[in-house]
C-alpha cells in the first residue's frame, strides 16, 4: 500500500503544478526507482503521465534534456518489461516506440537508446575449439586443390586469395592466406563459422550459399608449401611462413555488387537484390546471435586510429564525421551469395542492451553507403574538385525514387529478418528526407581534407610515414622536403561525409539510424513479449 501512495503521490506532482526542471528530473526519477524496485504496479494514470511528460517541450532546450528523457523512456520501458497488466504495459511501449521513430533531437536519441536496449533474449552460439592452431601442419598447395577438385595448382589471385575454378562447375575452389606478419586467428575463426553455419540447422529463409571448409588433422589451418612458384602473383603474403585455410564455394562469391568496372556493374534489378538479400540476412543472422562487425569497415578518422581507444572505428549514435565514405564502400562484405568474410562474425548472448541497437545501426549504415556508392560508381572517375577547383558535383548520377527503394527495401529486409513479424512501423517520410539530404552531400565532394596530426606521425614507423607520403604524392610541401613530426599535413582524402573533426554532414542518417535501429529491435521484444495474444501485434 505504501508504494501505490508514493506512486500516486509522485503523478499528482508531475502532472499537477508546474514543476522547473530540477524538480521534475527528480521527481521522474523517483518513480522510475520505484518501479524499477517493483514497489508499486503502474497503471494507466502513470502511463499518460509519462506520455504527457515525454510530449511537452516544455524542457527540451535545458542542458541537461536528454538525462530527463532518458529517465521518462526508461520509466516506461520498465513499465513495457514488467509483468503487470498487460494492456499497461502495451500502452507504455505504444508511447515509447512512437517517440523513438518519430521525435527528433535529444527526444528521440534518449527514446531510441532506451527501445534499443529492450530484452530481446537472443542466444549466439558457443562454437567448439577448432584444432591444430597453434602448429598448422605443412600441405602441398597441389595437393590442397586436388581435394577441392581443382586438377591444377594454379589460379587467379583475388586479394590474399587464390581462387581456382573446379572443371564443369560453377564453384571455384579458394585458398585463403594470412597477410605478411598477420596471425591465423581470424582464418581459423572464420572457418569455424562456416563449419557451424553448415552445420547448424538455422533454415534461412533467403539465398545464402556458405562455403565449405576443408578439414585438415580435424582442424582447418594449414601452412601451404608451393606458394614460391606462384611469386609476384599476389601481394602482402610472405610464401615462407603463410598459414592458409581452404573452402569451396560458388564464383559468385567474388562479385561486388557495386563493381564499377565496365562489363561488371550490375543493372539496377539485381543489385536492389542483392542489397535486400544482404539486409535480410544480416537481420536473420543478428537474431540467432550471430552478428557481423565489418560489413563495411567504418571508421571515423583513420589517421587517428593508432592512438584512439576505440581505434578510429565509427560510432553511428556520436553523430561525428564519416572517413572516406566512398573507399569504406568499395568492396562491401556481401554479394550475389549473401553475406561474406566471416572471420568478422562474432556471438551476441543474452540481453545484449545498447550493444545490439548499435550493431544493427552500423548494418544499415554500411548497406546505405553502398547503395550510395552505386550511383557514384556510374561515372567513378568523378571524384574530388572539378578543373576550376570547386567541390566534383555529380548529383545527377543518383536516382532518388531508386535510392529511396533501396533505404526502405533494406529497412523492411532487415525487420523482417530479425523481428519475424508483422509489418516494420512506417518511416517513409524519414526516408524521404533521409535520401535528399543524402544525395546532396554524397553528390557533392565538399568535404575531401583530412589532417596527420604530428602525433599520429610520431607513433608511425618509418617505412609507413614513406608510404602515407607516396600515397599522396607528398615527398615535399611548399617546396621543403616533409620530416616526420615537424608539422601537421593536410591531404585531400575524401570524399568524407563531414569536415575533419566535425559533425557528420548528413544529420538525417544518424536520426533515421535510430530511429529504424530502435524499431526493429522493438519488434522483436515485442513479438517475444506479446506472443501468448496478450498484447499487441508486431509493428
Amino acid at each position: 500500500m505504501a508504494g501505490r501512495a508514493e506512486l500516486g503521490g509522485l503523478e499528482r506532482q508531475l502532472c499537477g503544478a508546474k514543476l522547473d526542471f530540477s524538480e521534475t528530473f527528480v521527481r521522474v526519477g523517483q518513480l522510475k526507482d520505484l518501479l524499477d524496485a517493483g514497489r508499486a504496479p503502474a497503471t494507466d494514470r502513470t502511463v499518460n503521465v509519462l506520455s504527457e511528460l515525454l510530449a511537452s517541450d516544455r524542457h527540451r532546450n535545458q542542458t541537461q534534456a536528454f538525462h530527463l528523457f532518458e529517465s521518462i523512456a526508461g520509466s516506461l520501458a520498465a513499465i513495457g518489461c514488467s509483468r503487470c497488466d498487460p494492456a499497461v504495459s502495451r500502452r507504455a511501449l505504444q508511447v515509447l516506440v512512437p517517440a523513438a521513430t518519430g521525435s527528433r533531437g535529444e527526444k528521440q536519441r534518449a527514446s531510441a537508446e532506451t527501445t534499443g536496449t529492450l530484452p530481446v533474449n537472443i542466444q549466439g552460439p558457443q562454437l567448439p575449439a577448432a584444432a591444430n592452431g597453434a602448429d598448422p601442419p605443412r600441405r602441398s598447395l597441389k595437393n590442397i586443390l586436388a581435394r577441392m577438385g581443382s586438377p591444377r595448382a594454379g589460379g587467379d589471385f583475388l586479394g590474399r586469395s587464390l581462387v581456382v575454378p573446379l572443371v564443369d562447375s560453377p564453384e571455384v575452389a579458394v585458398v585463403k592466406l594470412t597477410r605478411s606478419g598477420e596471425q591465423p586467428a581470424g582464418l581459423l575463426q572464420e572457418a569455424r563459422w562456416l563449419d557451424y553455419l553448415n552445420t547448424c540447422g538455422l533454415g534461412f529463409k533467403r539465398r545464402f550459399v556458405i562455403p565449405r571448409p576443408l578439414k585438415i588433422n580435424g582442424g582447418y589451418l594449414f601452412s601451404p608449401a608451393g606458394l614460391t612458384a606462384l611469386k609476384g602473383r599476389f601481394k602482402g603474403v610472405d610464401p615462407a611462413s603463410a598459414a592458409a585455410i581452404a573452402f569451396t564455394v560458388h564464383a559468385d562469391y567474388f562479385v561486388y555488387p557495386n563493381d564499377h568496372r565496365p562489363g561488371a556493374r550490375m543493372p539496377y534489378d539485381r543489385f536492389r537484390r542483392v542489397l535486400l538479400r544482404a539486409a535480410g540476412l544480416f537481420g536473420e543472422l543478428a537474431a540467432a546471435g550471430v552478428v557481423h562487425t565489418a560489413p563495411v569497415p567504418l571508421f571515423h578518422n583513420r589517421a587517428q586510429r593508432d592512438r584512439r581507444e576505440d581505434g578510429g572505428l565509427y560510432e553511428w549514435d556520436r553523430a561525428g564525421r564519416l572517413d572516406r565514405w566512398l573507399l569504406s564502400s568499395r568492396y562491401p562484405n556481401f554479394g550475389p551469395t549473401g553475406i561474406r568474410d566471416f572471420e568478422h562474425l562474432t556471438t551476441v548472448d543474452g540481453q545484449p542492451g545498447r550493444q545490439l541497437y548499435r550493431h544493427i545501426g552500423n548494418h544499415l549504415l554500411s548497406l546505405i553507403l553502398v547503395a550510395g556508392s552505386y550511383f557514384r560508381c556510374r561515372a567513378p572517375e568523378l571524384v574530388g574538385a572539378d578543373t576550376n577547383g570547386k567541390p566534383m558535383d555529380v548529383r545527377h548520377l543518383f536516382d532518388p525514387v531508386q535510392f529511396y527503394e533501396l533505404v526502405s527495401g533494406a529497412y523492411d529486409a532487415y525487420f523482417e529478418g530479425f523481428a519475424a513479424c508483422g509489418a516494420a512501423p512506417d518511416l517513409k517520410a524519414d526516408i524521404k528526407a533521409l535520401v535528399a539530404g543524402l544525395v546532396d552531400q554524397m553528390g557533392v565532394d565538399r568535404h575531401m581534407r583530412e589532417i596527420l596530426r604530428r602525433e599520429d606521425q610520431n607513433r608511425m614507423s618509418a617505412d609507413a610515414f614513406k608510404a602515407f607520403l607516396a600515397r599522396y604524392h607528398l615527398p615535399v610541401e611548399n617546396g621543403v622536403d616533409i620530416k616526420k613530426g615537424r608539422a601537421d599535413i593536410a591531404v585531400q582524402s575524401g570524399p568524407h561525409l563531414g569536415a575533419f573533426n566535425g559533425p557528420i554532414s548528413v544529420p538525417e542518417l544518424t536520426a533515421f539510424l535510430r530511429s529504424a535501429s530502435a524499431a526493429i529491435v522493438a519488434g522483436r521484444f515485442m513479438a517475444q513479449r506479446f506472443a501468448n495474444g496478450t498484447g499487441i501485434a508486431c509493428g
